[in-house]
């Protein structure tokens, strides 16, 4: 992937003739809606930092900071089809002679999300308090839709959160908004989401539909107070229409569903239940999972229930997978990665660690696996086979890392059924986990696909205009299928979409065939999924 040289840049920032060319010859339509300004226009309030004015030309630096940054501190830079020469130079040759913070943060948000990675960009200014605020959590517009909608995964449902009843119970789900079908609005949201995968860009387009004044000025329609909407019944042979005032503010929360109190009810005594809300890595956290794991050994079967989870830590799958195992099997190898160094690494004054740059993840290199142990045997069985889809070059990476998990000498799951839920909010540590988990034992994942990244992100604050990116370091790879967890995700063995009734708590479908799922396995004894 060719990195934009400094002269163009240069050239376009003193305004003046320049007789180099860019590497590639940038036709300027091509990232029109990238380089799109004008969308905090009459926003009056000098404390949102969107407002601030930033010089065309200070911007213009901080590209070329940035441009600096893909090319030496980004794992993914060779990996994805982004060609950030033609995207970077099209943003210098539109940028005006002052822009505001929120636009060109709007600017860097929707060129970083051509890269596939999950992390990135998370564009964020600096609030009045000293804590930053992403632009993709407070993106333009000031008409929202007076209620929650939230992803079944394949459908939007239109629910009062506060009250945990449907807006309309026979016709639960949001078919179309002002005569444009929600996958037409949900491709609008996903100009500021990263180019991942399928499922998460659904995802996160769909966490953004009920902003329909940012959604309005992406679509490029009137900002009007009313929205017009069609709900549709399970079926979906049978709508109804709603003309809907909008309000001000957004009424969503950031509630991870299901609620513990909800689901733990559902499930019965003789089978396990724990809910991840988050991938913890508090102490008491997991020592408390711990114990629940102990306390577990006389259940006929477990369920673990990640839905929602957006990741966090790994101690969760280091915690849980051991008893997964049987006693006497071979070490499951987890994650493969590779980090990418900054320029002189390793070499003099940059030596590598002894546990080498991954230890706070998990992995370590091969050489730290000593020759004999169950850990470096199973590397050893495993490496021949390993294929990874995308070879990070020798040059500016570090060498392999590895996490490698290996079984208790007194498992509590091994040989019973484990049911983990997921969907596709499930992502970062979330997605090492269920890959991790994926055919290990009796384990059967059930639910959507996860949404897939694993990259450990590294914040850079840029010195001109002080907003923040943020990029993947880590190559970071599936060991099963040798696929980039970015762009890619966790498929379920069984997929399983939640219905309306999940998110008002009057139902929980997905729980009850896990439940089904253990009470067969059981009654049959140890059996291939």
């Amino acid at each position: 992937m060719k990195t934009l040289s400094a002269l163009p840049l240069l050239c376009a920032a003193a305004l003046t003739a320049c007789s180099g060319q860019p590497d590639v010859e940038v036709e300027s339509s091509a990232y029109a809606e990238v380089t799109r300004t004008g969308y905090f226009e009459g926003l009056d309030d000098s404390l949102d930092w969107r407002t601030a004015r930033v010089s065309g030309a200070a911007a213009r630096r901080d590209l070329l900071v940035v441009d600096s940054l893909m090319k030496n501190r980004y794992a993914y830079n060779d990996a994805d089809q982004l060609d950030e020469t033609a995207m970077l130079q099209s943003v210098s040759d539109a940028l005006p002679d002052e822009v505001s913070a929120g636009d060109f943060a709007m600017i860097l948000q929707k060129a970083l999300a051509l890269s596939i990675d999950g992390h990135a960009p998370r564009v964020a200014g600096l609030l009045q308090g000293g804590e930053r605020e992403r632009i993709e959590d407070n993106p333009p517009g000031r008409h929202y839709l007076p209620f929650e909608l939230r992803s079944t995964g394949s459908r939007i449902v239109a629910f009062d959160a506060q009250n945990r009843t449907l807006i309309e119970p026979d016709h639960p789900y949001l078919a179309a908004i002002d005569g444009l079908e929600v996958s037409e609005w949900i491709d609008a949201a996903q100009s500021i989401v990263v180019a991942g995968s399928p499922q998460l860009r659904w995802n996160r387009g769909s966490w953004h539909l009920a902003n329909l004044g940012f959604l309005r000025m992406e679509l490029r329609r009137p900002a009007i107070g009313t929205a017009t909407l069609v709900f549709e019944n399970e079926a979906g042979d049978q709508i109804i229409e709603r003309e809907i005032a909008l309000v001000d503010a957004s009424v969503s929360v950031e509630d991870r569903y299901p609620f513990a109190e909800d689901a733990a009810p559902r499930v019965p005594s003789d089978i396990a239940y724990f809910r991840l809300r988050r991938m913890e890595s508090d102490p008491e956290y997991i020592a408390g999972f711990a114990d629940w794991i102990q306390r577990s050994r006389t259940a006929r079967g477990a369920i673990i229930d990640i839905r929602d989870n957006g990741g966090g830590s790994r101690l969760p799958l280091i915690t849980l997978l051991p008893h997964i195992l049987a006693p006497d099997a071979a070490p499951v190898v987890a994650n493969a990665g590779r980090l990418k160094l900054p320029a002189g690494c390793p070499g003099p004054g940059c030596e590598t660690p002894d546990r080498g740059y991954l230890a706070d993840r998990f992995m370590l290199p091969l050489d730290a696996f000593p020759v004999g142990t169950p850990e470096r045997d199973a590397l050893d069985a495993w490496l021949p086979s390993f294929e990874p889809s995308w070879s990070p070059p020798d040059e500016g990476f570090s060498e392999w890392h590895y996490l490698v998990v290996a079984p208790d000498p007194d498992p509590v799951f091994a040989g019973k059924p484990v049911v983990v839920l997921m969907n596709n909010s499930n992502f970062s540590a979330s997605d090492i986990f269920l890959s991790a988990m994926k055919s290990q034992g009796e384990v059967l994942l059930l639910g959507t696909a996860s949404s897939g990244g694993s990259a450990r992100q590294q914040e850079y604050v840029l010195p001109n205009t002080g907003l923040a990116i943020r990029l993947a370091s880590l190559a970071s790879f599936q060991t099963r299928s040798g696929e980039l967890y970015d762009g890619v995700g966790i498929q379920p063995d069984i997929e399983m979409f939640a219905e309306p009734g999940f998110f008002v708590n009057q139902s929980d479908d997905v729980i009850d065939r896990a439940i089904e799922r253990i009470r067969s396995a059981a009654a049959d004894g140890p059996q291939s999924r």
